[in-house]
């Protein structure tokens, strides 16, 4: 029995350290698509900058706002949420709190 309850706190390790590092990936990634985004934009703001003519530059930057802006909804729409889960269903952990429970009956 010790041998079993060995080997499935080892697997069970595995699959949480996966999914810290899963995690950990995604906000790296996630840090680096803002940081990138923002080049583009101090960019494309000193092309805006740098065209000839004034109304060349007022149609250039009306467009680059509302492409901004536009960017800027549909990140919004694409935050790292995580799963939806229906809190009326009482299998279900649906709260960090009842995580923690969990952990701790199983050891951890």
């Amino acid at each position: 029995m010790p041998d079993v309850v060995s080997a499935t706190n080892k697997e069970l390790m595995e699959i949480m350290m996966a999914q810290d590092f899963q995690d950990l990936t995604g906000q790296v990634i996630k840090k680096m698509m803002d940081v990138i985004h923002e080049i583009e934009h101090q960019l494309v703001q000193v092309l805006i900058d740098n065209a000839p003519g004034a109304h060349a530059r007022e149609t250039l930057q009306r467009k680059a706002e509302d492409q901004w802006k536009s960017d800027n909804a549909r990140r919004n729409e694409e935050l790292l949420n995580g799963p939806q889960v229906k809190d009326n269903v009482p299998d279900t952990v649906s709260g960090q709190d009842q995580v923690d429970d969990l952990l701790d009956e199983l050891g951890f």
